[in-house]
């Protein structure tokens, strides 16, 4: 069970300290360095067992089949996977159940699914890596270096391109189901990739690419670091599987995600871990 210990808070605040005084440069790509971190001394309450568990830990987030995500290329034709998402800042966890997903990052199992689920978990964003001295240092539940934006907008488009593509499509299609699948086998899963696309497209283009006036759309990049959180929740709350058949979209309710903000601080997310040890303990 994960535990929220009642002296982590104040062993983080005298860690936290001790670090600012120190000249500190943080650099976005150095974070997906494959170097070992050392741990900041968060205290005696924070074990290496909590720190795996709260890396890998399932919350339920479900993003797409996990099959697909390690089928998607970049432009540039390398896999989404093949650096475990380090382009994006997301940091190396080798430790973790299901090898090259970065921490905050599972493949989920669902009873009775057939296959497993990418999934992401609050770790991804609330751990923070830094550099001193050109050494890595490792802060759980630090406000990450990512560029979750970007992970999200280059999720949509390479999605995008495999229904428009022909040649992407059989690409991804084989990777997916094989190097000689059926044709009712693929045409089941272009209909599964229509409709999963469906709704996180209009989630993507209505958040992050709204259109003015105009009816041009825009981009609204948040940057590494920054994310709209509350915008995002809001729109999938209630913008998605509410709505009439056969898609129960409804677009209207969604508004642009124009308002990013830091990541949280550790103080900011005890309630999260009170939250889910309350869970654990119920469920």
């Amino acid at each position: 069970m994960f535990h929220a210990k009642s002296s982590f808070m104040s062993m983080i605040k005298r860690s936290a300290k001790t670090l600012a005084s120190i000249a500190v440069v943080a650099s976005f790509p150095a974070l997906a360095d494959d170097a070992a971190p050392k741990f900041a001394d968060q205290g005696k309450g924070w074990t290496g067992a909590l720190r795996k568990e709260f890396y890998g830990l399932d919350q339920g987030a479900r993003i797409m089949p996990y099959s697909w995500i390690k089928a998607l290329k970049h432009p540039d034709g390398t896999g989404f996977l093949d650096d475990a998402l380090g382009r994006y800042g997301y940091l190396p966890n080798p430790d973790g159940e299901t090898p090259g997903l970065p921490v905050g990052f599972l493949a989920a199992a669902d009873s009775g699914a057939k296959e497993k689920t990418f999934s992401m978990t609050c770790a991804a964003c609330h751990t923070r890596q830094i550099e001193i001295d050109g050494k890595p240092i490792r802060i759980d539940g630090g406000p990450a270096i990512v560029d979750f934006g970007s992970l999200l907008d280059d999720m949509d488009k390479a999605l995008g391109k495999v229904l428009g593509d022909d040649a992407s499509f059989a690409e991804f299609a084989q990777a997916v189901l094989g190097s000689s699948p059926s044709e009712d086998a693929r045409k089941q899963l272009r209909q599964d990739v229509v409709t999963w696309f469906a709704s996180y497209d209009t989630l993507i283009q209505a958040s992050l690419h709204p259109k003015p006036s105009d009816d041009k759309r825009v981009a609204l990049p948040w940057g590494p670091a920054r994310a709209d959180c509350v915008g995002m929740i809001f729109n999938r709350v209630t913008g998605l599987d509410i709505g009439k058949t056969p898609n129960r979209i409804i677009a209207g309710n969604m508004a642009p995600a124009d308002a990013p903000v830091r990541n949280l601080r550790l103080e900011c997310i005890r309630a999260r871990l009170d939250a889910m040890a309350w869970l654990r303990a119920k469920w």
